[in-house]
């Protein structure tokens, strides 16, 4: 029913009340006597969450036998309006709306209530209109598919709305780790990732909120197919005879690849082989009781639908890289003594001494390397050692006939049955330092000797084992 209407129905029911007993020319003399109306309320707006209450207050002095009309107009359908009270009498039921002596109650507020409140005079046409916003939680309507597959090197572009009232804001975060940008959390409707490898698959959550009741989110995954890629764990892998190799190669891909171990171009297969996968990505081949003819080229290769990846690792005996341990700072004029270890599983047969001398200032001018070639003396097993801690072996060389304070260079190689092991990084050391000007002749003395004593004795009991 349109408000005009209503408003007629009602003062015909009230002019027809009054005509009982003669008595409305009376009522129209009164109400021509009275003084103008006037709304002492002013208009206002509120903002009330979802489940509150709100009094609309609507003052009118001087109403008289007026009668005051209370109607709504929805924000979602504005031309419809809807009348609640006429006077006293109950329009349209509400049971939420309360009248009260100069206001209108509205209780347990609805999202639909939001919308413009007035009250209205017809004699003369006078209103106070208050604004009702109805607050509510932030709220998911529409995101991308819950699930999106991506081959690597495309892009992904994933895409979050809400509503609510305030308008929600819209983060972005990722299970268990950080955004392809390396922060926690982005603010926006999407986010797109450029170029999308592995690392970037997984579950990311959108979440909208407005500081009005809980957070609301929702969770996207992103699977990635990519062609298998294989780190080793080690590229080359030093055993001996008699002992058991574990050899490592490191394996992704999706879909999940199938993973073969081969040498040369035959698969390994045998009762000395043995192959595992821990259930993730770690696969291992097994070679137990190595004997000469399985050192070599092992290769580890993995294929799914993207395509095929390999990895090779090498089995060896070559003894590793010799590590030096001897201190740069020699205590003696004319001899040095190099000391360095070295991982062999089989014994040291020689070793290959390099060095040469640097000059000093800008120029650091360097003399050719002289090459020298040294049997080793068979090293005895430790009593009561384990015998992996044998496969580390220390030693030592004595280089004679240096000059006195100067810069020299060296390196070492080392060579078990097998071979040679590549040679040491070059190592810088200098022979003893004449005395220091203010020292004394008998400190600069004992000094001396302190050295004098401490090499000979160094120098003597690691030559003596292994020279």
């Amino acid at each position: 029913m349109r408000i005009s209407g209503c408003i007629l129905t009602f003062l015909l029911i009230t002019a027809a009340a009054a005509q009982k007993d003669d008595e409305y020319e009376d009522y129209a003399a009164d109400l021509s006597d009275t003084e103008p109306p006037q709304f002492l309320s002013v208009p206002e707006e509120f903002s009330v969450e979802v489940g509150g209450e709100i009094t609309f207050p609507c003052h009118v002095q001087h109403l008289g036998k007026r009668q005051m009309v209370f109607q709504f107009n929805s924000f979602t359908a504005p031309s419809k309006e809807k009348l609640y009270f006429a006077g006293t009498s109950r329009i349209s039921a509400n049971r939420r709306l309360r009248k009260d002596e100069h206001s209108f109650t509205l209780t347990n507020i609805k999202r639909s209530d939001a919308g413009q409140y007035a009250c209205k005079l017809y004699d003369p046409p006078l209103q106070v209109v208050h604004v009702l916003r109805v607050q509510y939680p932030a709220m998911i309507r529409r995101i991308s598919p819950d699930k999106q597959h991506a081959v690597k090197g495309e892009s992904v572009t994933l895409q979050c709305e809400a509503e609510g009232n305030p308008e929600p804001a819209i983060h972005w975060s990722r299970r268990g780790g950080r955004l392809p940008s390396g922060s926690h959390s982005e603010e926006g409707l999407s986010i797109t990732l450029e170029k999308i490898d592995r690392r970037e698959a997984g579950t990311y959550v959108c979440t909208a909120s407005n500081g009005i009741g809980e957070p609301s989110s929702a969770e996207m995954r992103i699977e990635v197919e990519y062609r298998p890629e294989i780190t080793t764990e080690e590229s080359i892998l030093h055993t001996g005879n008699g002992d058991e190799a574990k050899l490592v190669c490191i394996v992704h891909g999706h879909p999940a690849p199938t993973v073969h171990w081969r040498r040369g171009d035959h698969l390994v297969a045998s009762d000395k082989h043995l192959m595992t996968h821990d259930g993730e990505h770690r696969h291992s081949l097994i070679i137990r009781d190595v004997q000469d003819d399985d050192f070599g080229d092992y290769t580890c290769s993995a294929k799914n639908r993207q395509g095929v990846t390999e990895q090779t690792v090498v089995l060896t005996g070559l003894p590793k890289v010799p590590k030096m341990t001897s201190s740069p700072a020699g205590g003696e004029k004319e001899t040095y003594t190099l000391t360095w270890e070295t991982e062999s599983f089989s014994p040291i047969v020689q070793y290959r001494v390099q060095f040469r001398k640097v000059g000093r200032g800008e120029s650091r001018n360097k003399s050719a390397w002289k090459d020298s070639l040294y049997t080793a003396k068979p090293q005895r097993p430790r009593h009561n050692q384990p015998r992996s801690s044998n496969r580390v072996q220390v030693m030592g060389h004595a280089i004679p006939n240096l000059d006195p304070a100067t810069d020299y260079q060296a390196t070492v190689a080392v060579e078990n049955k097998f071979g040679w092991s590549p040679p040491s990084p070059v190592f810088q050391f200098h022979t003893r330092k004449e005395v220091a000007d203010g020292q004394s002749a008998s400190t600069a003395s004992t000094m001396q000797s302190l050295r004098t004593v401490c090499v000979t004795v160094l120098s003597a009991v690691i030559i003596s084992a292994f020279v």
